[in-house]
């Protein structure tokens, strides 16, 4: 990476005078005017070696464990050699007061060490291998071995292999505790609600859609939690509805199968039954958890029944793709329903898309 400002390990030419902090870096044959910080006090690797921080007169091309040689600007002398460790400093970082030496010790190690490393510093953001090709002269194969080798040691999760997407385990670990620690208080202070909308938890904390739905399958693998439709809770807990909310959400199932949905909206759905905008969200929650309804990408809520008619009819229609306006011939519904329905369909893989038309692709 192009970076005026780095990390590197420095290893003494045996001088007991204090290092100076103008210097020339002799680095590919070329020398570059920089300053050093040298750090400490702190876990130094070994007697004669020093961790430092330079800032370079101009920007240069860098990658973890190029070396260079320091020479001394007034007396053209060699100080000694380094070897660059984080060959660049984040704006934030650049400013901070506390070195961290953890991550320094780690990089002064070997390939497995340093990969381990930067997915610990990237945290719940996961580490892309662009962002390590940046960093290092590994190659896509190097990288991938050392993924493999990683994820068996227990260290990291890999999310993809092409390109490689890894996240380190204490994180993914924080971030699934975090997850259960929201939904545990979520059910808590609603006790009436069946769960938390799942993009909703994903937005709050930032994560990636390839990480969120990792975290959410393995939790469910685990038997802590269950998803309904969009919708996350905790596998424990048990919502009960009153003897009047059962009735209202037979009515909504109704309405749903008989498509008055598509004509009413939401507000007059809340002022027919009396009902506040968070309890007619749960009780449509309900439904889906029952898997009474689906609710499309829009928001439309469709009941899961006439759904399989659509689906039915779509598959039995004889044709292998659907424009916009066949879809609407065929079941009735106008555009402003349709493309949503289109949508939920693409998104359940019985159709998809390509440009202005639909295919259509075979039943399991």
């Amino acid at each position: 990476m192009r970076t005026a400002v780095f990390e590197a390990l420095l290893v003494l030419d045996g001088s007991e005078t204090p290092l100076p902090s103008q210097v020339l870096l002799l680095l590919r044959d070329q020398k570059e005017s920089a300053s050093i910080r040298p750090y400490g006090p702190g876990p130094e690797p070994k007697t004669g070696q020093v961790f430092m921080e330079a800032n370079v007169r101009r920007p240069l091309m860098l990658k973890w464990r190029d070396t260079f040689a320091v020479l001394d600007a007034r007396k053209n002398a060699q100080v000694g050699r380094g070897m660059v460790l984080n060959p660049g400093l984040a704006k934030e970082e650049e400013t901070r007061k506390a070195v961290d030496w953890d991550f320094l010790l780690s990089l002064s190690g070997d390939e497995g060490e340093m990969l381990d490393a930067l997915c610990r510093k990237n945290g719940v953001r996961g580490l892309h291998e662009r962002e390590i090709r940046e960093f290092c002269n590994l190659s896509e194969e190097s990288l991938q071995r050392l993924g493999e080798k990683l994820e068996e040691e227990g260290k990291v999760k890999i999310l993809a292999f092409s390109p490689l997407f890894l996240i380190s385990r204490a994180s993914f670990d924080h971030l699934s505790g975090k997850v259960l620690a929201y939904l545990e208080k979520f059910h808590q202070l609603h006790p009436g609600q069946k769960g938390v909308l799942m993009e909703k938890i994903k937005r709050r904390f930032g994560v990636s859609e390839k990480i969120f739905l990792l975290v959410i399958r393995t939790l469910e693998r685990a038997g802590q939690v269950t998803s309904t439709g969009t919708r996350l809770m905790m596998t424990a807990h048990q919502a009960t509805l009153s003897a009047q909310e059962e009735k209202i959400v037979e009515q909504l199932e109704d309405m749903c199968y008989r498509g008055e949905f598509q004509s009413v909206s939401l507000g007059e759905i809340r002022s027919r039954f009396h009902l506040s905008p968070e309890r007619l969200e749960r009780l449509l929650s309900v439904l889906a958890e029952r898997k009474k309804v689906v609710q499309s990408p829009d928001g439309l809520f469709i009941h899961s029944r006439w759904l399989d008619e659509v689906v039915a009819q779509v598959r039995s229609s004889g044709r292998r793709e659907l424009t916009v306006a066949d879809f609407k011939q065929l079941t009735g519904l106008s555009r402003k329903y349709a493309i949503p329905l289109l949508e939920l369909l693409d998104q359940m893989k019985v159709t998809r898309r390509r440009g202005a038309v639909r295919e259509i692709l075979p039943g399991p």
